[in-house]
């Protein structure tokens, strides 16, 4: 190898390994079962992910999602798990968790990585959710739904939704996604 061009090699491997990190780091999971009720695969926040297995330390799983933002504020699963912590502790999901599920969408208005949870998570509090909040629901799932995907499989999502509020709203979705609809 030509010693002048040693360190452009050793730079372009750096840069390709940190690349490499960089797309396994933003990588946060497989697809999310709907089975699962309104959980989230672990990611950079998995620590606060483990605080909420059964007997949940809602504390300290708070603790570490906002470390979580801290350490990388693109960090939609710990975004999402704040709200989820949200409606934990009140009950409903609360002016605060509705900023921070607002947020994700903000961040990322079609994530492949979270669409199924945060779907179903929307509608499962469409009547606590802010008009901004539910357009952006229906905006990830008429996106997810036209393409056809197998990990965000929209129908699934809408037949699944228990709360009143939002089974009305997944009902006039599932009917706009009829093929004869206009």
């Amino acid at each position: 190898m030509n010693l002048s061009r040693a360190p452009l090699a050793a730079f372009a491997a750096v840069s390709g390994t940190l690349a490499l990190l960089g797309l396994v780091s933003l990588n946060t999971g497989a697809a999310l079962p709907l089975d699962i009720p309104l959980g989230l695969t672990p990611g950079v926040d998995e620590a606060a992910f483990k605080a909420l297995a059964p007997p949940a330390d809602l504390p300290n799983a708070e603790a570490k999602a906002r470390l979580a933002i801290r350490l990388s504020p693109y960090q939609n699963n710990a975004r999402l798990r704040l709200a989820y912590i949200d409606t934990l502790n009140a009950g409903r999901l609360t002016n605060i968790g509705e900023a921070e599920f607002r947020r994700s969408y903000d961040l990322l208005p079609i994530d492949a990585d979270v669409a199924a949870w945060r779907i179903k998570f929307g509608l499962e509090h469409w009547q606590e959710l802010t008009p901004t909040s539910r357009e952006a629901v229906y905006r990830e799932a008429m996106a997810f739904s036209k393409v056809g995907s197998h990990d965000v499989d929209v129908p699934t999502i809408l037949e699944s939704i228990s709360n009143p509020s939002g089974r009305l709203a997944a009902a006039l979705w599932r009917q706009s996604l009829q093929p004869n609809a206009r």
